[in-house]
């Protein structure tokens, strides 16, 4: 099936491939991660989901949130300071 991701979380994790994903039915929000992480050179991920905040269709959504075909997926940083 294929999604839709823009990433917005440059300063975090490096440039991410924004644009249309082909992933296996069933696949997560944190599925869709790690495949476009595959992607790079280097592809560690670390415990960084912590720091990101996901939007599925422009509502917010947990890591484990399975994807349905067409939806849209915006990956942010979280905000922190005072």
């Amino acid at each position: 099936m294929q999604v839709n991701a823009k990433f917005v979380c440059a300063e975090v994790m490096g440039p991410l491939r924004s644009g249309a994903y082909e992933i296996p039915e069933g696949s997560s929000i944190s599925d869709l991660l790690g495949i476009s992480l595959a992607e790079r050179p280097d592809p560690s991920r670390g415990n960084i989901e912590e720091t990101l905040i996901f939007l599925r269709n422009g509502k917010q959504a947990q890591p484990d949130a399975i994807l349905t075909e067409g939806d849209t997926i915006h990956i942010l940083i979280k905000v922190f300071g005072g």
